[in-house]
């Protein structure tokens, strides 16, 4: 049987999680588009471009610069400012330009896997829970992880949701392992939708970028 060799750059972006919209989009691209503000974009770029610096690591393992390392990126802001394009940007630079694993989740659909990972049984269909499986791990290992819509998850009592971005976001962090986050909740409603120490922790492990709408700056003005 013949098989024809998957095109080398598609395939970079196999098992990335990001919609075919936004694969290999590059900031360039994002500037072009013109929807996000050209601030956002410099600091994104520079971000990228100190990747490799912010990583490094001296002979014995031990990170060289301990106050950056596995410092991700935070987008805040309003419904339609392009935090989501922006960010899915600096993931497919980063895997194109430092060959970072890369993966990107939207955390409603993170915690929903998690969920029915903790629900299989014996009449789970097999492939799924291997996809489910594959994709929460991809979430806690890969070098880099886009979290988009952090907020728009349910809620319940047990607050598990809540835990699990807590736990996600502390882990990844004490293994050097950087997370881009994109959420529509301002800096008061994340600290009511989570925890003051989460929020806190959130300026220790993230470089935080704020989106304004150009209605909004007009109005602030």
């Amino acid at each position: 049987m013949i098989t024809t060799p998957m095109d080398p750059e598609r395939a970079r972006w196999v098992g990335t999680g990001l919609p075919p919209r936004l694969r290999g989009i590059t900031l360039n691209d994002v500037e072009e588009l013109g929807i996000v503000l050209p601030r956002a974009i410099k600091n994104t770029r520079a971000y990228v471009e100190g990747y490799r610096a912010q990583q490094s690591k001296n002979w014995r393992c031990v990170p060289v610069n301990p106050h950056i390392f596995g410092l991700g990126l935070l987008f805040a802001g309003p419904p339609s400012t392009g935090k989501t394009t922006l960010a899915a940007a600096a993931l497919c630079e980063l895997r194109r330009r430092w060959g970072a694993t890369v993966y990107h989740a939207r955390y409603s659909d993170h915690v929903a896997r998690k969920i029915k990972i903790l629900k299989a049984g014996s009449d789970t269909d097999p492939e799924e829970l291997s996809r489910w499986t594959y994709a929460t791990e991809r979430v806690e290992h890969a070098d880099v992880v886009l979290l988009d819509d952090v907020g728009h998850e349910h809620t319940t009592d047990s607050k598990f949701a809540e835990d699990t971005l807590d736990q996600l976001l502390r882990q990844r962090f004490d293994d050097g392992r950087p997370t881009i986050i994109t959420t529509n909740l301002a800096g008061t409603d994340w600290a009511q939708r989570y925890s003051k120490p989460l929020r806190s922790f959130m300026d220790r492990c993230t470089r935080r970028e704020i989106f304004v709408s150009e209605k909004q700056r007009g109005a602030d003005a």
